[in-house]
């Protein structure tokens, strides 16, 4: 078996195989350049097939650091799959404030003799699907398995004929891939008996715990899928998604990206001010759906801990602190958020108010009667830009709800729902919700004046900024504005 490590540069991806010393010769005196590593090339000799095929291996950025195990996303067609695979996954584990799924292994099988291993519809049943799909599960999964630190979950990725593949595979081996993501898979003619089968293997067992999201353009399930999502188990999720932008040839780039976000659609946490007890109960129970046991992210720990402390959580924070670092390790951010969290837990207890607001009761419609409609106004931002405003309140039977926009001045709209209101004895309105990520509340309080406007004082409420982070006095400070109801 030979390993060769393999590098791409943008010119290479743009088809040029090589740069000239002269190009080379070109990069400013005293810089340095440094190959970019994406992963590694591997040829694996191949008993099913009689041939030696090319697997290429790209590993999560935190492969080494620790004994952490991943898993492992196979893709067929790996000359054009592979890339946008690996890029996907990088992206959505890597590029946000939380990751959207886990990190994984990403492998693309190289092709041979594609139309032999992944046929066409009309040449189904000669043998080739039977062999390829023997030499991915009894010889590729378990060499991968044994060269790297994998969790037993694998997703196989397939598009067009290799999405035929896909669901092949589910069907005749569905504990070696139980998720799968074909895109734009042909189901029709010979083929066809596979939505059938496909759904007698989601239906008959009550514990099937494998997942199916289908990318469609042209090809595909179509029609036929409404039939079998609706007698699916609990355990069992699906999802259609429909690119309709695109042509059955482009649409892998996206189609893999929102395949892979419709697979592990639960994977991140509405994060607020979870606990450390709710987050736990959370991921204990996506460990059975995944059929591993999925550690707690590090950002989410770290985020929850920090919007914890903002909020003078401190036990709470301290407690989610704890646990990145008995998971992950000591590091600078560990360390840097486990101060915060301590400073807040010697500041003392939480605003009382957050939780006041928040458990406020329905207001009643005849409460309500006098701020009733659309009202309008500007918020003139201390150092900021002028925001505008637009809310409605109408009634929902008894109780009343309320729902508006933040409009800036390019035109970007900012929606939001009202979560609190309340009518005081004096007649004074007050109203608002969470304040984004901050952890705290928005809290507005308005009265109506003679001539009908609604004089407004909004309040951030709940918050104490981090130590050691600068923060404009002005931002924390209650703004005053203007409200008129629009006719």
């Amino acid at each position: 078996m030979k390993t060769v490590r393999f590098v791409f540069v943008w010119l290479a991806l743009l088809g040029l195989q090589s740069i000239s010393t002269a190009q080379s010769q070109d990069v400013a005196a005293g810089s340095a350049v440094t190959p970019l590593t994406i992963g590694e090339t591997l040829q694996i000799t191949s008993m099913r097939l009689n041939e030696t095929r090319e697997i290429r291996v790209a590993l999560p950025h935190s492969y080494g650091n620790s004994s952490r195990r991943y898993p492992v996303i196979y893709a067929t067609d790996g000359e054009s799959l592979f890339l946008p695979a690996a890029s996907a996954v990088q992206f959505m584990t890597t590029a946000s404030e939380l990751p959207q799924m886990p990190e994984a292994i990403v492998v693309g099988i190289m092709n041979k003799n594609r139309l032999r291993d992944m046929p066409i519809p009309q040449t189904y049943g000669k043998g080739g699907e039977e062999r390829f799909l023997s030499f991915l599960a009894d010889e590729l999964v378990p060499f991968i398995e044994k060269r790297y630190l994998t969790q037993p979950l694998r997703v196989l990725i397939g598009h067009s004929q290799g999405g035929t593949f896909a669901h092949y595979a589910l069907v005749m081996r569905p504990t070696v891939f139980p998720w799968i993501l074909p895109i734009d898979g042909p189901l029709f003619g010979p083929v066809r008996p596979l939505l059938e089968k496909t759904k007698d293997l989601i239906t008959r067992d009550a514990k099937f715990r494998g997942r199916l999201v289908t990318v469609e353009r042209q090809l595909g399930w179509m029609n036929d899928w409404p039939s079998l999502v609706q007698n699916a188990p609990k355990g069992f999720y699906g999802a259609r998604v429909e690119i309709s932008d695109e042509t059955h040839e482009t649409m892998v780039y996206k189609g893999i990206y929102e395949g892979l976000k419709r697979l592990f659609y639960d994977f991140v946490p509405q994060i607020r001010d979870e606990k450390l007890t709710e987050l736990e109960a959370r991921y204990k129970a996506l460990s059975e759906a995944y059929g591993y046991s999925v550690d707690i992210p590090l950002a989410v720990l770290l985020v929850s801990a920090g919007r914890n402390a903002m909020q003078q959580h401190g036990e709470d924070a301290v407690k989610l602190v704890r646990k990145a670092m008995a998971v992950y390790g000591e590091s600078p951010a560990t360390k840097r958020f486990l101060a915060q969290a301590e400073d807040a837990l010697e500041k003392g207890p939480p605003d009382s108010r957050v939780a006041e607001f928040l458990n406020l009761p329905p207001v009643s419609a005849a409460k309500m009667k006098p701020f009733l409609g659309t009202w309008e106004g500007r918020k003139e931002v201390p150092n900021g830009v002028p925001l505008d405003l637009s809310i409605t309140f109408y009634a929902d039977g008894e109780a009343v709800r309320g729902e508006g926009k933040w409009t800036g001045p390019r035109g970007g709209i900012i929606p939001f729902q009202v979560e609190f209101m309340r009518v005081l004895e004096d007649g004074t309105l007050q109203w608002g919700g969470r304040a984004g990520k901050s952890g705290g509340i928005n809290v507005s309080t308005a009265k109506l004046a003679d001539d009908g406007t609604l004089n407004v004082s909004e309040e951030l409420v709940g918050v104490t900024p981090p130590p050691g982070i600068p923060v404009d006095p002005n931002s924390l400070r209650p703004v005053s504005f203007t409200c008129n109801r629009k006719k």
